[in-house]
């Protein structure tokens, strides 16, 4: 079996398998983590659940998946990437899924490990949603996506078809997986947000084969260009076809810059909003990668604090 070296959490590389996190709980309902057990097509499958402390208002709580990269697991992205503190504050659920057996998520290409096995990770992540609502009262609404690098690309599967459960998605270093541009038929009113790499020699910028031309070896595929999925959304949205451009200020110099490209008059209510770095490679910035190859780690934008604010803003 390929081993995918590309699919990078917090920019770090993520290989071998994903031991279990811990105990699988009966109860989720307190604050804290929680690890639960889900039984979905007779696969045993694993998650972490965050639950900020107990504000007092009982009001049902929005939620954010956190999707790792291929080879990774859902606590390394809890470790590193920070969502839990800003949970803590903003008052959201946080869970991070783990693909099966350690491996990668079936994310559309169709050339992942788990394709081949059959894998059906867009039932498991529905049933995660429902499993969370039995457990903690889920604002239903307010279901939100992320995920880098395989993480990412199945961000874009659940997109492109889960109309009803999923109401926004934010994919870090990931382009949409080729065959599902012409099935995309993403949810009136998404907010949507991407954030990529223009010299990510992993996940191509301008589309073609992921690891096409390096000697990682990966699970292959190909995707569409950066730009191209994002106006695969804004076509269906209704949006100008040309977005409104603002480079955003160099806080270190560091050799990158980022450029908010944001799609405008969208009948349909969507928000569409992609981040460019412009030099930046196969990383969750401003996390730096272990891997040469990656490339540069942006210090000019906080991908985390970026999605949360993009779905959670302060009130």
């Amino acid at each position: 079996m390929k081993t995918l070296l590309i699919t990078l959490m917090a920019g770090t590389a993520l290989t071998g398998v994903a031991c279990p996190s811990g105990p699988s709980d009966t109860s989720a309902s307190g604050p804290g983590n929680h690890y639960r057990t889900l039984e979905v097509d007779a696969l045993q499958r694993t998650y972490i659940l965050h639950v900020p402390p107990d504000r007092g208002d009982r009001k049902p709580l929005p939620l954010l998946l956190v999707l790792h990269g291929g080879g990774g697991s859902g606590r390394r992205m809890q470790r590193q990437l920070g969502f839990d503190g800003y949970a803590d504050t903003r008052g959201f659920l946080v869970a991070y899924p783990d693909a099966y057996d350690g491996g990668h998520w079936n994310d559309g290409r169709g050339t992942t490990d788990s394709a081949a096995r059959g894998v059906d990770d867009v039932r498991f992540l529905v049933a995660l949603v429902e499993d969370v609502s039995r457990q903690v009262s889920v604002d239903a609404a307010r279901v939100y996506v992320t995920g880098a690098s395989n993480g990412g690309m199945m961000t874009w599967r659940l997109c492109c078809g889960t109309s009803g459960v999923f109401a926004g998605f934010a994919p870090v270093i990931a382009n949409m997986p080729a065959p599902l541009a012409e099935t995309c038929r993403p949810r009136p009113g998404v907010p949507f947000l991407t954030i990529v790499g223009d010299a990510d020699a992993l996940m191509p910028f301008s589309g073609g084969t992921v690891c096409g031309g390096t000697r990682i070896p990966c699970q292959g595929g190909e995707v569409l260009s950066s730009d191209a999925s994002v106006a695969v959304l804004a076509a269906a949205a209704g949006c100008r076809s040309e977005p409104v451009v603002e480079t955003l200020p160099v806080l270190v110099d560091d050799g990158t810059t980022v450029e908010k490209r944001t799609f405008t008059g969208c009948t349909d209510g969507s928000t569409i909003v992609q981040y460019v770095i412009h030099d930046g490679g196969h990383a969750w910035p401003p996390h730096g990668p272990r891997l040469p190859l990656s490339g540069i780690s942006s210090k000019n934008l906080d991908a985390t604090a970026t999605i949360v604010d993009f779905f959670f803003p302060r009130e």
